[in-house]
């Protein structure tokens, strides 16, 4: 391997990583300048503001919405099943006027049975890091949340819930938040939410009401309600994306550790267990697939 810069750019959220032939990472730089933060499309200038100081020989390795339609440079999606070597062929490469070589890791589209299209850019990365050439399931956790299915290094298939994005709509511009007041997380709460959801998983659209309900009648505290409310969709959702999977297979999470933890919950309802994965496994999935495009 050759040293390298790591940019893990989404749609809220700057990260980037300069790492040595080792692997280790020797410098860092972080901004809440998301795809969306950047005006004009001055990706370049926003880029440098933050590493221009790094070493310009060193190759850019990009991931995330970085290369969607709203990002830097579009790069159309690859297809499922694919592998790190699927993802090198597919890399777009730029130079940058301040003389930077930036290498864009495209993401995938899986054509869903359910949904008809499923896409995903910048887990790909995440999942190749952390499973390498093993078999097991990823689900990753953030605004929308992914349960992406692995067979000896290839990415098979995935499926989207947007719960993170749910939760702050309802919590935040419907008439559930209204009762709620804001206070740390309540398990307790967090937990019937969850198991109410595995009531009756076909029943999400009734069972939100009961966020309401309990407030009005004092069943659940003003403090509890989001963490009810949290349970009650994620329960949906883990109970959906496990009705046709395997409970015994390898489920790794990528998260930060609250949203890991309130996962690892909701799976311990249905029996299910979950190891985290290296917070930087990115990092690793993108060495791995420019090492294979000859780019590091």
């Amino acid at each position: 391997m050759k040293p390298f810069i790591s940019l893990d750019w989404g749609t809220s959220s700057f990260r980037a990583y300069e790492v040595n032939a080792e692997g280790k990472v020797v410098n860092q730089a972080s901004a809440p300048e998301g795809i969306l933060a950047v005006k004009d499309g001055k990706f370049e200038d926003t880029l440098e503001s933050h590493i221009g100081a790094w070493d310009k020989s060193l190759p850019v390795v990009a991931s995330g919405m970085i290369t969607s339609r709203q990002g830097w440079i579009e790069c159309g999606y690859a297809e499922c099943p694919a592998a790190a070597s699927d993802l090198a062929k597919s890399i777009t490469r730029h130079k940058t006027a301040s003389g930077r070589a930036v290498h864009f890791i495209t993401g995938l589209h899986y054509k869903s049975p359910s949904i008809g299209h499923d896409v995903i850019r910048g887990e790909e990365t995440q999942v190749i890091g952390a499973l390498g050439n093993a078999t097991g399931h990823v689900i990753t956790r953030g605004t929308h949340c992914k349960w992406i299915d692995t067979e000896a290094g290839q990415i098979t298939g995935f499926a989207t819930y947007m719960t993170g994005e749910s939760y702050a709509l309802y919590k935040q511009h419907s008439i559930l938040g209204r009762l709620m007041k804001d206070a740390p997380d309540d398990e307790a709460a967090f937990k019937r939410g969850v198991e109410k959801a595995f009531e009756d998983p076909a029943a999400m659209l009734h069972a939100l009401f009961s966020v309401r309900t309990a407030g009005l009648f004092n069943d659940i505290a003003a403090e509890g309600l989001a963490s009810y409310l949290l349970g009650l969709l994620t329960g949906h959702e883990v109970a959906h994306a496990i009705a046709d999977r395997d409970h015994d297979a390898t489920y790794i999470l990528i998260g930060s550790p609250a949203q890991n933890a309130t996962c690892q919950m909701a799976l311990a309802v249905a029996g299910l267990k979950a190891s985290e994965a290296d917070p930087l496994c990115g990092i690793k999935g993108q060495s791995l697939i420019a090492h294979e495009a000859g780019v590091i």
